[in-house]
């Protein structure tokens, strides 16, 4: 068989690329052609396909009474028509010599390309009229129509073992009754169809909405066939009539594409009543008609539907079943549709060469998808090869033949550099000097290696070419525009390529053509500096040295940003599809970056996804705005709809749409002088608005208010924004928090044009489900293995622990966070192991590092200062002890110590009510008896320092207006950015003791502040931020009622034991408690800890431990103290008191002891280790130097510890 040559035609909107490609023996190998059809031209195709359809029936051939003739001439006018207005003149004179038969392939198939007709032969002849047309390269098979069923049923037994996908249609037949034919017509055609296709029909009443639903739920049609009357008007979109009064538009679609698993096929076969003009014999009509089925297939694509295949005016009852017999055939073979309506409409226009059916079919949607797929192919009906009619990159560049075309990669490197090079000096042309810049700036490259052998250095020659072309004054926006002379330059090294027989555009080449020319700035430059150009050029060819593609900066990263920076720099592709771009410079292609996985997954967010859709499908006010907090996922949620414009899950009016991603600092920066700042927002706006395809995206969109105003005034980006959002002209997208969603809300103009989205945080089981699908990512980039229970740990504990940031923000941060530390951890274990020479390192030292959640929990510790993990056997024997060290530093509350720290170990066993601290207690006593010395030191046992004591002054509390200092002052007064006193310290170290002293002194509002605190372990600020107070220990301090503590009981009570006593001098404090405080307060107090009075054996016990302290800062002045028991009692004796308690040693002991002791030190050169003996004379303490015992050692600090204590 002859080889054929093969035209493939791809079309995109008006733009038409054809190829041709010839067999082998013929002139050329192939070339391309790209022509931009005009919309004239477009318009006068309809109206020509509008006139075969005219003319087939004014000349009676939808009557029956056709004849071949009359339809010939009807096709050649519309093959004439084809072959000389829509193929360039190249292409026709090509087209003309071919010796061979003509294959075509297309994407477009609503136009019927097999009827081209060559008029200038003698005789003219159809170029395609013998041969198979379409996208697949296998000869074309004639069916048997005669049967329609029978060629079913023999392609079947063909195929044998082949298997087709059920597909299932859903017929909606005569909803409103008037066409009794259409009933006739679907009971034929569901006799002829295969076995394949399962069909389920609606009659008249029974084809309403609400059947029409219930049906589709239950059956999951492929395809809703309508067969019924025209579309009617509804205001002013189309729709289809149904049963009981209600219709078939563009939201009973949305709705069923809900419910099916796939995007259905809508068919739609219209029937007119005989009364009506039939459709044809009025153009006007026709194209009214025509407009309002594409108005509504494509209301039908935007809402869910997959394609639609509409009948443009009524056919041949016969025909029409033998045309959908076939059509449903070939898509339940996997066919596309394309390539399906293709093959129907040759197979029934060769069998009825009389007829028009084939012409009435139109297709709207993408013609390269497939409803059903099959596995295998066969000898009659082969798979088609995998072959996408819009995919550019497979179509070869125009004009230049395939075997000469030049790579540019290398060359787009350098012009990258060069470009780079030109903004830096804020010039708005690109010329040979940053050429050459660019040469010397490729390390190991021929043109540094030629500057060396002449003892230049590329830097310096660099300096000097910069110096003296000086600084320009062109802002970051403005557009770079290569120099004529830099366009000769560029072609030029294209022809050295060829010239040297290489397909690379490399640094040989570009450097011959910059200083090959012998004159230009470069070349008086070079000689200025010593420089013969002439030999440089030699010493760059014969080097040896080359830059490679891979090392040249940013080559591998973006080598086509160059193009789209610099228009027509390239010759003849056109390079620069970007021109002199605005966006491309300051905005972010996020559809771009999807298209090569650069941006983050979105999982889940369906709901806020198609809120965002059907938003920016709006006719007006289509510009939402997200509105969540920070962490929430609002930018993600964009990213998610840039990936779904990529993979084209969007509906048609948002396909093909390019999103970008705008920042206001990206605005401002660069503009110096009044007026740039506006010029440059309205080139991004017209931009934008001119193009018709982009969708803007402005995060933190409230900084747009306020942003280029200045001090008189003038109008802000916000004010400039406005008008361009109004009319639904441009499509933005926002984003930003509640808080500062208040901004915009002030400016009523701005508010109205935006449509509000609201992104709450997800619930945990949805975070989870976040984290699951975002850990090969982790995985990958960490080089680590991540467990199900880290996922876990890493949502629950970010929940319990890290309140103040959302979900999934937080809990993708802990495990990135971890994956870090966990990996650095390894890294240093593996170059430990490989320092110790470990033999095997395949036992000893796992593969890859693997998170856990005891990692998680590290990471939530390290974080906050809370210990998250489980006690440790070390912690565990602490809290085990703590009542016992407690009682070495508060002596004589053993009560008040043991009901502390039981408190305390249930808490960090993890049985506490969550939500609520850790402990609430209310510490009830007279003055210096071990209160504030109780909290002191659980901050030091508990938490390891006294640090972790938060102290509050109740007494400065005691207006209700004090509260302010606490939580920050209300909005209005002054200091309301200052944080509070509590709130600040609690946010920054919520692992704490808070002590409240002399709670009773505050005002009775201040109360109420710590309602929620107690309950619910949260306190809220001024600014609305939430403090968590779930992990501190809140101790209050008050003297209320403590008078009666100690105090004689009446005689009619003293027979009664201690016990009895105690518990009545307890309830008589309770009642005391309630008459200073409310209920509600009192009953979040988790106890009320009653502190007794001391007595004199506790008060000298306590004076032992305070004469301990000071020697031990003895100690550490090389001072060793010796008290004997007549000195503790004298100070014991001087500084308790049963009113005062034992608060007041501590000043007895630093007057009569420290004072003295600290004047003879200063006084006299004591020797080390000199010992101190105090001892009691006539009620004074007498205090005297000792010289050290020779014969003793020297004393450590537990033996002077020991000496210096005394107890009861």
């Amino acid at each position: 068989m002859e080889q054929p040559a093969i035209l493939t035609i791809i079309r995109s909107d008006t733009h038409y690329r054809f190829r041709l490609d010839l067999p082998d023996g013929q002139a050329s190998m192939g070339q391309e052609i790209s022509v931009d059809l005009s919309l004239e031209t477009r318009e006068r195709l309809r109206r020509m396909l509008q006139a075969v359809a005219q003319s087939a029936q004014t000349s009676g051939l939808a009557e029956g009474k056709r004849s071949s003739n009359t339809l010939h001439d009807v096709q050649l006018v519309l093959g004439r028509f084809l072959f000389d207005s829509l193929l360039p003149p190249p292409l026709q004179e090509a087209l003309r010599n071919l010796t061979t038969p003509l294959l075509l392939k297309t994407n477009t198939p609503d136009i019927p390309w097999e009827l081209l007709f060559d008029q200038s032969q003698k005789p003219g002849r159809y170029l395609c009229q013998s041969l198979s047309i379409g996208r697949t390269s296998h000869t074309y098979q004639e069916r048997d129509l005669a049967q329609p069923g029978a060629y079913v049923e023999r392609q079947a037994r063909k195929q044998g073992k082949r298997e087709s996908q059920q597909v299932s249609v859903l017929f909606l037949v005569n909803p409103t009754g008037e066409f009794s034919g259409a009933e006739e017509e679907v009971a034929t055609l569901c006799t002829t169809l295969p076995e394949t296709v399962s069909r389920s029909i609606l009659y008249r009443q029974q084809a309403n909405q609400l059947e029409l639903r219930m049906r589709a739920a239950t059956e999951n049609p492929l395809i809703i066939h309508y067969a019924g009357a025209l579309p009617l008007m509804s205001g002013h979109e189309p729709v289809l009539a149904l049963a009981g009064n209600s219709r078939l538009d563009a939201d009973t679609i949305e709705h069923l594409s809900l419910s099916l698993s796939k995007r259905p096929l809508i068919f739609l076969s219209y029937y007119e009543d005989e009364r009506q003009t039939r459709i044809g014999t009025n153009a006007l009509n026709q194209q009214e008609r025509d407009e309002h089925t594409e108005r509504l297939a494509n209301r039908f694509l935007s809402s869910g539907a997959g394609a639609v295949i509409a009948m443009r005016w009524p056919v041949n009852p016969l025909r029409a079943r033998d045309f959908m017999a076939l059509l449903y055939q070939d898509i339940a073979d996997g066919v596309t549709l394309g390539e399906a309506l293709r093959r129907t409409r040759q197979a029934i226009s060769q069998q009825y060469s009389n007829d028009t059916t084939w012409a009435s079919f139109l297709l709207y949607g993408d013609p390269t998808q497939r409803l059903v797929t099959t596995s295998l192919a066969t000898k009659d009906r082969p798979l088609e090869p995998q072959f996408d009619a819009l995919d550019d990159s497979q179509i070869m560049s125009p004009i230049l033949p395939s075997a000469s075309t030049p790579d540019r990669r290398f060359l787009r490197a350098v012009l990258e550099i060069a470009l780079s090079e030109a903004r830096r000096m804020h010039k708005d042309y690109l010329g040979t000097p940053h050429l050459f810049i660019a040469l010397t700036k490729l390390d190991g490259g021929c043109t540094q290696d030629a500057l060396r052998t002449l003892n230049f250095s590329p830097k310096q020659v660099r300096d000097v070419i910069r110096l003296a072309l000086g600084s320009g004054k062109a802002s970051i926006d403005t557009p770079i525009l290569p120099t004529r002379r830099c366009k000769e330059i560029l072609q030029t090294a294209e022809r050295n390529a060829v010239t040297a027989g290489s397909s690379l555009v490399d640094e040989r080449a570009i450097a011959q053509a910059v200083l090959g020319e012998g004159d230009g700035v470069t070349h008086e430059l070079l000689t200025k500096l010593g420089i013969n150009p002439t030999q440089l050029v030699e010493l760059i060819v014969q080097s040896d040295a080359h830059a490679l593609l891979e090392l040249v900066p940013s080559a591998g990263a973006n080598p086509e940003a160059v193009p789209e920076e610099i228009p027509g720099v390239l010759g003849a592709d056109g390079g620069a599809k970007g021109g002199n771009s605005v966006l491309e410079r300051l905005g972010r292609d996020l559809t771009k970056q999807a298209s090569s996985d650069q941006l983050t997954p979105l999982i889940g967010r369906d709901k806020e996804i198609r809120l965002l859709m059907q938003t920016l499908m709006l006719k007006d006010r289509n510009n939402p705005i997200l509105i969540g907090d920070s962490g929430v996922g609002k930018t993600t949620i964009v990213y998610g709809l840039a990936q779904r414009i990529v993979e084209g899950h969007v509906p048609a009016e948002l396909r093909g749409k390019r999103l970008i991603e705008l920042s206001a600092s990206s605005l401002v920066a660069g503009t110096k002088y009044r007026g740039e700042f506006e010029e440059r927002l309205l080139k991004v706006l017209e931009e934008a608005e001119t193009s018709g395809n982009i969708i803007l995206f402005i995060d933190e969109m409230h900084m747009l208010i306020g942003t280029g105003r200045a001090a008189d005034g003038s109008i802000d980006a916000a004010g400039i924004l406005k008008p361009a959002l109004a009319g639904g002209r441009l499509r933005c997208i926002g984003a930003t928090t509640p808080q500062e969603y208040r901004m915009i809300e002030k400016d009523a103009a701005m508010e109205r044009r935006l449509r509000p989205i609201l992104v709450e945080e997800p619930s945990p089981e949805d975070a989870l489900t976040i984290l699951q699908g975002m850990r090969s990512l982790y995985e990958e980039h960490h080089h680590t293995s991540i467990t199900d229970e880290a996922l876990q740990a890493a949502v629950h504990l970010s929940v319990q622990y890290l309140p103040n940031l959302r979900l999934p923000d937080k809990a993708c941060s802990v495990l990135d966070e971890a994956c870090s530390q966990a990996r650095i951890f390894w890294m240093e274990q593996k170059q430990q192991d490989e320092a110790d020479n470990l033999e095997d390192n395949g036992d000893d030292f796992q593969a890859m590092p693997v998170i856990t959640a005891p990692m998680i929990a590290e990471v939530i510790s390290y974080r906050t200062g809370i210990p998250v993990q489980a006690p440790g056997r070390e912690e565990r024997d602490r809290l085990l002890s703590l009542d016992t060290r407690l009682k070495e530093r508060v002596i004589g509350q053993d009560e008040a110590v043991n009901r502390v720290t039981q408190a305390i170990q249930v808490a960090r066993a993890g049985l506490k009510p969550r939500h609520r601290p850790a402990g609430v207690f209310l510490f009830l006593g007279p003055t210096g008896v071990g209160k504030t010395e109780l909290a002191r030191a659980l901050a030091a046992e508990v938490f390891g320092s006294d640090d972790h004591l938060i102290r509050v002054d109740m007494s400065e509390y005691m207006e209700k207006h004090a509260v302010s200092r606490m939580i920050g002052a209300p909005p209005g007064y002054v200091g309301y950015d200052q944080e509070g006193q509590l709130t600040g310290k609690l946010r920054r170290r919520p692992h704490c003791v808070v002590l409240l002293d002399e709670v009773e002194k505050a005002h009775p509002e201040v109360f109420d502040l710590f309602l929620q605190v107690f309950d619910a372990g949260r306190l809220t600020d001024a600014q609305g931020h939430t403090v968590d107070a779930q992990h501190a220990i809140w101790i209050m301090t008050s003297n209320v009622g403590t008078d009666m503590l100690g105090r004689s009981m009446p005689s009619g009570f003293r027979a009664h034991s201690r016990e009895n006593n105690e518990q009545m001098q307890r309830d008589l404090l309770m009642e005391r408690l309630r008459q200073t405080f409310r209920p509600e307060f009192l009953n979040r107090i988790d106890d009320v800890v009653i502190f007794h009075p001391l007595d004199k054996s506790q008060a000298r016990s306590i004076t032992g431990l305070q004469m301990n302290e000071l020697a031990a800062r003895l100690l550490e002045q090389g001072l060793i103290l010796h008290a004997d028991e007549s000195a503790i009692d004298l100070l014991c004796k001087e500084g308790f008191s049963q009113t005062q308690g034992a608060r007041p040693l501590r000043r007895v002991i630093e007057k009569l002891l420290t004072v003295p002791l600290s004047l003879r030190i200063l006084l006299a050169n004591l020797p080390q280790n000199c010992e101190v003996h105090v001892k009691a004379i006539d009620d004074k303490l007498d205090i005297e130097m000792r010289e050290p015992s020779s014969h003793l050692a020297e004393p450590d600090a537990s033996e002077i510890e020991a000496d210096a204590e005394l107890t009861s």
